[in-house]
């Protein structure tokens, strides 16, 4: 059972979920199993396996922290404040879970709800530096700049690999909309850049995994919303990761009726869609995390995209190579096409940015 235990934490350490989870399950009656598998699941975002696997072995700590972020991964904002505060009430020392919290405190209970989840937070024994980069950037949204300057100082400026976030969030300041919306959860942003697309057309996803963000598109969209995948992972190595993580085993996921999934690589899949449907772009969520990928999708739907699109980045701030990827992609797409745009909605908790084109483009 040791070895099983050491492979299985070496292949999610190695970002090799699905065959940790193969490892795994067969033995996730013994505790130590079942806590490693729930981080698997997890991981894997098979996020109610995850959830069901908790709540039917009576869990240990880690495995109501992986319930509770199972939770926020489905964004539930309930349920999973409600998860992070009954872990809280055992380990009120629990750095992560305070952390966690804090997006869906500000789903719930606004701005001031979330500021001190991430005190708390950064106040535990160990706890990570990059949580001050979260206050930072939620203080600069909410327009509390001399609190933020003063957080900046104190807590990130002497400190480069605290503030990938932060500076992200700096970058993207001078096109912040006047009513920009800061959100706590994934869901919640995709609804709100539906609500503001005022051009007509096509719903796109890209990176679709196991359907998690395109099933809240596909319930709020009412019309069918497509999705792009390889479904084999990653195509190239992105930061520490390696390609191929994030694969789903070419599994396709359970979508809605109106979703239709597009399985292949982009380029391969994405030319052939776009000459059997014409017409502008509603919305675009883009989440295929590498700059690569996020390019090709802008230049090839340039012709499609144009003033009342939304864009919307799943990671376009927040990693440590976030200059290079999906906001490098963006620069240079608008460069190009001579593309006016301004930020609509932002959540550091997630790493989203939602963009309303106002000129240029299609």
């Amino acid at each position: 059972m040791d070895h099983r235990l050491s492979q299985a934490r070496a292949l999610i350490r190695a970002s090799r979920f699905a065959a940790a989870i193969r490892l795994l399950e067969p033995v996730a009656d013994w505790p130590a199993a079942a806590s490693l598998l729930a981080g698997a699941y997890r991981r894997d975002a098979r996020y109610a396996d995850c959830i069901r696997l908790v709540e039917g072995h009576g869990a240990d700590i880690q495995m109501l922290y992986e319930k509770a972020m199972s939770l926020l991964a489905q964004s539930d904002a309930q349920a999973a404040l409600a998860a992070f505060d009954a872990l809280l009430e055992l380990d009120p020392g629990r750095a992560a879970a305070w952390f966690g919290g804090h997006g869906p405190a500000l789903e719930l209970a606004g701005p001031d709800a979330a500021l001190d989840r991430l005190a708390q937070a950064s106040a535990c024994v160990g706890a990570n530096g990059k949580y001050h980069a979260y206050a930072y950037g939620l203080l600069r949204l909410i327009g509390r700049h001399q609190q933020a300057a003063d957080l900046f100082a104190r807590e990130l400026a002497d400190h480069p690999r605290r503030r990938p976030l932060a500076d992200g969030i700096d970058a993207l300041m001078g096109h912040l909309a006047a009513d920009c919306r800061v959100f706590g959860v994934s869901a919640s942003l995709l609804r709100h850049g539906l609500a503001c697309a005022t051009r007509p057309g096509l719903v796109l996803e890209f990176g679709v995994r196991r359907g998690t963000s395109i099933t809240h598109l596909a319930h709020a969209a009412g019309q069918m919303v497509h999705g792009f995948d390889s479904f084999e992972g990653l195509p190239e190595d992105w930061g520490s990761e390696q390609g191929g993580v994030l694969t789903t085993d070419a599994q396709l996921p359970a979508v809605p009726d109106n979703v239709a999934l597009h399985a292949g690589w982009f380029d391969q899949t994405l030319p052939a869609f776009l000459d059997l449907h014409p017409g502008p772009v509603r919305l675009v969520n883009i989440d295929s995390d590498i700059y690569s990928s996020a390019r090709f999708v802008l230049f090839a739907l340039a012709d499609r995209i144009g003033p009342g699109t939304i864009v919307v980045f799943d990671e376009m701030i927040g990693n440590r190579t976030w200059a290079d990827d999906e906001y490098r992609a963006f620069g240079e797409f608008v460069a190009v096409h001579g593309i006016r745009w301004r930020v609509i909605a932002m959540s550091p908790a997630t790493k989203q940015v939602a963009v309303q084109i106002l000129e240029g483009g299609a």
